[in-house]
Parts: structure tokens; C-alpha cells; sequence
């Protein structure tokens, strides 16, 4: 995983990254403030990073076991979604679908659902446990397929060419179709606030920190008219939480286990909250 030496903006493509004053190994476009880590990572080593272990003990404590409160979140971006949805909107494609939660959650609600993720580990769970039709792979090399609304949720900010991907689904969803994302907002006030120490910055999985005005641009430049944007809330489980925040941050294990083990014991503290630090922004475009 190398650095970039020289490197156009992904968003507006005509200037070059400099290296961030602010955030420490991050680039930033002196034209329209995208943001990137400065470096490379190969489809090899995408594929590496993905593996069971990310999922289970990486980037999350355990994905599985979340299954219900994440398709509690899936379900309310449903809701939100089909505020735009019509009756020409009937194929659902979803790109990121990692252990087929969101597929499972959607799969008879439209006509057609199918996702496609790097991960061959977690496709595997989607397709045999959950009986969803996913594919392992990298939607950029996969063959043109007909769909008219596409979901990409927490998944822009991992790709290596996020601009790549937008292009694709640009030049393949029908017209009218929908573009459903969510991801971290590097312009919102939290992250502001916390600069450096922002807990969505964490290369080489976070590679790409959007804020609203430059996913509109990109968006834009790809043919596509923003028709929402929001900032909703999560439910997460707080064994999770304390994972992310004394494993993952701290390297506190033995803090983390004896605080879980507690916590289950007393059952004062609700495992499941809502949790809103306005710092995730959803939006949804229209192909044009």
C-alpha cells in the first residue's frame, strides 16, 4: 500500500491532491475540498482486508450477531427511500452487500433483488444461509445488468475508485433510476470539531471522506440530480460500541470484556439506542 505521488481529484478532476495540513496522511483537492488517503491499495489487498476476519474481530465484534439491529437500519433507509420510488422502479441492485442483510430485509419487495460484494466470505453466508442472489466480485469488471435503483450503503468511502463505480452505475440504470448512498460526512460539525481524531478516519478500509458538496459533484458530473439528503440517526449495539471505542481505538480487550460481561449482568443499560452525531449523511439521486 503506496503512496500517490500525483493524483487528480476524483470529484472534479481538474486539480491535483496536496497533502492535507490538517488531517496527517490525507490528500485534499485545493479546488473542491475532496479528501482521500494518500495512498494505493491493490484488488489484491482489497480483497485481503475483506476477508471473515474483518467482520468478525477487525472492523466489527461481531457482524452476524448485529443482523438484527442492522436491518433495523436498512429498514428505516428503506422507508426513506421509498418516499422516491415508483412503479418503474422495480430491479434493486445493491452494491457493498456484504452478508446479504439488506438484500434479505428488500427480497419481496421488488420484482428483482441482487447484490454483488468483494468479500467471497460473507457473499457465501448471503447466498447459503439467506438464500439471496449476491456475487462476489468487483461491480466495475462485471458485465451491464438492468436495474433502476441502486443502494451503496456505508460502501463509497472502501472503493478504491469510488468515481469509477458512479460512472458505471451512471451509464447502466435506467433514466429516472434511483442512486441510494449513505456515508460519513467529513463536512458536518463533528467531524470539523474532532479534526485528526474523527473516529470515520481510519485508512486503509475508510479511503475516501466525501462531505455532502462533494458528493453532489461527483454526482453531478455523472449525470445524477440530488433529490434528498439527510443526516439519520443509527441504532447500535453498545457491546459493539465499546468494542469500536476501547479495542479498536485503545487496544483495552480486558477493559472491554469486563465492562460487557457487567453490562449483561445489571441489564440497566439498554443494548440497542439510537445514536445520532449527525455525521452520516444519506442521499439520494436521480439518474437524469
Amino acid at each position: 500500500m503506496s503512496g500517490t505521488e500525483h493524483v487528480d481529484c476524483l470529484v472534479c478532476t481538474a486539480s491535483p491532491m496536496l497533502q492535507s495540513k490538517r488531517y496527517a496522511g490525507l490528500l485534499v483537492c485545493d479546488s473542491c475540498g475532496f479528501i482521500t488517503a494518500d495512498m494505493h491499495i491493490t484488488e489484491e489487498e482489497a480483497e485481503k482486508l475483506y476477508g471473515k476476519d474483518y467482520f468478525h474481530g477487525q472492523e466489527y465484534s461481531d457482524y452476524t450477531r448485529d443482523k438484527t439491529i442492522i436491518q433495523k437500519n436498512f429498514s428505516h433507509r428503506l422507508k426513506t427511500l421509498g418516499r422516491f420510488i415508483k412503479d418503474s422502479h422495480s430491479n434493486l441492485l445493491e452494491i457493498g452487500c456484504a452478508y446479504g442483510f439488506f438484500l434479505d430485509l428488500s427480497k419481496d419487495l421488488f420484482k428483482s433483488v441482487k447484490g454483488i460484494d468483494i468479500s467471497a466470505d460473507a457473499v457465501e453466508y448471503a447466498v447459503n444461509v439467506l438464500k439471496v442472489n449476491a456475487t462476489a466480485g468487483d461491480f466495475t469488471e462485471t458485465e451491464a445488468t438492468a436495474y433502476d435503483i441502486c443502494c451503496m450503503w456505508d460502501t463509497i468511502e472502501h472503493l478504491r475508485e469510488p468515481d469509477r463505480f458512479i460512472e458505471k452505475i451512471s451509464a447502466e440504470i435506467s433514466t429516472g433510476g434511483l442512486l441510494a448512498i449513505t456515508t460519513s460526512d467529513i463536512g458536518s460539525f463533528n467531524a470539523r470539531i474532532r479534526g485528526k481524531k474523527w473516529r470515520q478516519i481510519h485508512p486503509p478500509t475508510h479511503l475516501h471522506y466525501f462531505s455532502v458538496k462533494t458528493l453532489k459533484r461527483l454526482l453531478d458530473r455523472c449525470g445524477f440530480d440530488t433529490i434528498h439528503i439527510s443526516h439519520p440517526a443509527n441504532i447500535i449495539n453498545v457491546e459493539t460500541a465499546l468494542y469500536t471505542i476501547l479495542c479498536l481505538k485503545r487496544g483495552k480487550t480486558e477493559l472491554y470484556e469486563r465492562l460487557t460481561k457487567i453490562i449483561r449482568k445489571i441489564k440497566i443499560i439498554p443494548m440497542n439506542v439510537p445514536v445520532n452525531f449527525f455525521d452520516t449523511m444519506y442521499i439520494i439521486a436521480r439518474k437524469n
